[in-house]
């Protein structure tokens, strides 16, 4: 596999939960996913001159291992499969001792700058794009999030039918944009990020107990439009099952001018302990108070 990013943890990367954020990781992969791009001879002035631009379709993150401020990374990254109009790709985000901290797989598209329309991937892209084939390990398949995407899509209207709770409300700005003023995928992992806690509170009956918090172990993101610069979006989460240690989530992102869906995403949460560093039990008393707040059966 090729190296792509050699790069620490920030303090600015972190969350509340003292490591780095879940946004932060799709960052990290999508500007290691450019490096990858220019080893297969597409480099950011090819693109240009071609009037190109490489989207995510979907992509899926485990996190094996928290990463805390200052921790130096590694990440490399390799191809699983390709098609005429989708390269698969494989990335791995090490430490500094080795392990691996997160793994991330990411359908890309080749899209027309101005129409957005998908276009088949150059033959010489693809040829280069064979060495640099890579396996895809166990520890990164999916677990905890669906393994195929829906064809379903679910609307704004429907979403609010069904209980979903509101999150992330707000104007797709221009830091949230590429040149062509498209939203890009980080951006639209951060505005999920951002509605969480506007999401929690009406689950909530009493204060959260001191010491713990919700972790990431996983995240699924299918894009199916792309938002354009001043788009005003919202964010729609449910809850959507519930074990002794594990909530699932729902996420949709909706254009708010249409009610169509233009995101969707899974994630598996963990209630950790914030002094021992490791998953700890969803008290007894939570887990009854979520029990009934489950809304089953959401597509991807």
């Amino acid at each position: 596999m090729l190296e792509v990013m050699r790069s620490r943890v920030n303090n600015w990367d972190c969350d509340h939960m003292g490591h780095m954020n879940v946004r932060h990781y799709f960052g990290r992969a999508n500007e290691g996913l450019s490096a990858l791009w220019l080893a297969l001879g597409l480099s950011p002035r090819d693109l240009q001159s071609r009037g190109l631009s490489v989207r995510a379709r979907d992509q899926h993150i485990r996190f094996h291992k928290e990463l805390r401020p200052g921790a130096g990374f590694t990440l490399k990254a390799g191809l699983l499969a390709q098609a005429p109009e989708l390269l698969t790709t494989y990335q791995e985000l090490n430490a500094l001792s080795g392990q691996v901290s997160a793994t991330i797989v990411t359908q890309a598209q080749l899209i027309e700058q101005r129409s957005g329309a998908v276009v088949p991937w150059p033959a010489d892209v693809v040829e280069r794009a064979a060495r640099h084939a890579c396996v895809l390990p166990p520890y990164a398949a999916p677990r905890g999030v669906a393994t195929q995407a829906s064809r379903a899509r679910i609307t704004r209207e429907q979403a609010v039918a069904r209980g979903m709770l509101p999150g992330f409300l707000g104007t797709v700005t221009r830091e949230d944009c590429d040149e062509h003023g498209r939203m890009l995928e980080v951006a639209c992992m951060g505005r999920i990020s951002d509605g969480i806690s506007h999401f929690w509170l009406p689950l909530q009956t009493g204060p959260r107990p001191a010491g713990v918090g919700g972790a990431a172990l996983e995240y699924r993101l299918v894009f199916h439009a792309w938002p354009r610069l001043s788009d005003v979006i919202e964010v729609r989460s449910a809850l959507s099952s519930l074990s002794n240690k594990v909530l699932s989530l729902t996420h949709y992102v909706f254009d708010v001018a249409t009610g169509e869906c233009v995101a969707s995403g899974q994630a598996a949460v963990v209630w950790f302990d914030l002094e021992a560093r490791k998953a700890a039990e969803l008290p007894v008393d939570v887990r009854a108070q979520l029990a009934g707040r489950v809304i089953a059966d959401l597509p991807l």
